[in-house]
């Protein structure tokens, strides 16, 4: 025998710390392109949440305006001026139909 024991470890030649130097190499660069990526990505999502939101925006002040023209035009006011226009006279009972709100 030459003096080492059965089932013991062999001494590393050096060449461990190579391979894992070598790896960290290769993952150093995939690091950098997934954390560059995922900056683009929540750039591009923050950009399309913001057009959206906006959108949403001008939906809501183009109902609010759509529901102050409707309810100029239904009031009695506005009614009266345009039955006098096309000499229209008053209606009588169960002539008046009603729009619901919604």
């Amino acid at each position: 025998m030459n003096g080492r024991k059965k089932g013991a470890a062999k001494p590393q030649g050096g060449r461990g710390w190579l391979a894992v130097l070598a790896l960290e190499l290769l993952g150093l660069p995939v690091m950098g392109l997934v954390l560059v990526w995922s900056g683009i990505e929540r750039t591009d999502t923050t950009y399309f949440i913001n057009i959206a939101q906006n959108e949403v925006r001008e939906r809501q002040a183009l109902r609010a305006k759509l529901e102050v023209e409707r309810e100029r035009l239904l009031s009695p006011y506005e009614l009266r001026r345009r039955a006098q226009e096309f000499d229209m006279r008053e209606p009588g009972p169960g002539q008046v139909r009603r729009m619901d709100k919604s």
